[in-house]
């Protein structure tokens, strides 16, 4: 009996492969598979980086939380339910972590110091605040996000970070949609009031 391609192929995952599902990398990595779970975390750092800064404000304590999620994340795959998507639930640990440290509090980075690091700000569209994400103002638009309250800049930073749709956000966060519109339209109102000495 002939062995069709499928069969032949080695139970491992081929880490230079970009398009292998990511079921098979996440069952891959159940298994032990460090290079699937390798590829699993390159699929998604650069968006989990960006989500975490937004919420910080702080490229060091960025860094250091996506590092610690990673490591969680890995220590608890087995747990994982394969069927799920992989990001919601890698991007739940890195919030959790990131609402720990900062309940501690942290001096916030100066842009000076994320820029020779080589940050690249995200710059969803976000109307006229989006102006300032690339401009002399984006120090201050962090500030103003960071100090809104934690659940009006976390539906923030999901929505234009993110790009999540207002159902997704509620089932990320476990609320109603009408609680999302909300919570967005009062962030939008509060970061526009703060910054509008630059939005004028």
């Amino acid at each position: 009996m002939t062995m069709n391609r499928e069969e032949k192929r080695p139970s491992g995952v081929n880490q230079e492969e970009p398009k292998t599902p990511e079921r098979k990398l996440i069952e891959a990595s159940q298994l032990g598979d460090k290079k699937a779970f390798g590829v699993l975390i390159r699929r998604h750092q650069k968006r989990l980086f960006r989500f975490i800064y937004g919420l910080t404000g702080s490229f060091d304590q960025t860094e250091d939380i996506v590092q610690e999620a990673f490591i969680k994340a890995h220590g608890a795959i087995k747990t994982f339910r394969t069927g799920y998507d992989f990001y919601p639930w890698l991007s739940t640990i890195a919030r959790n972590l990131a609402y720990n440290q900062m309940t501690r509090g942290s001096k916030a980075e100066s842009l000076e110091a994320k820029t020779e690091k080589g940050f690249d700000a995200p710059s969803g569209k976000l109307g006229p605040l989006g102006r300032l994400l690339d401009s002399e103002g984006q120090k201050r638009f962090y500030q103003a996000l960071k100090a809104l309250p934690e659940k009006y800049r976390t539906v923030f930073v999901l929505r234009h970070f993110e790009d999540l749709d207002y159902s997704q956000i509620a089932s990320h966060l476990k609320i109603p949609p009408g609680t999302v519109d909300s919570r967005l339209y009062r962030a939008r109102k509060m970061l526009t009031e703060a910054l509008k000495d630059l939005l004028e």
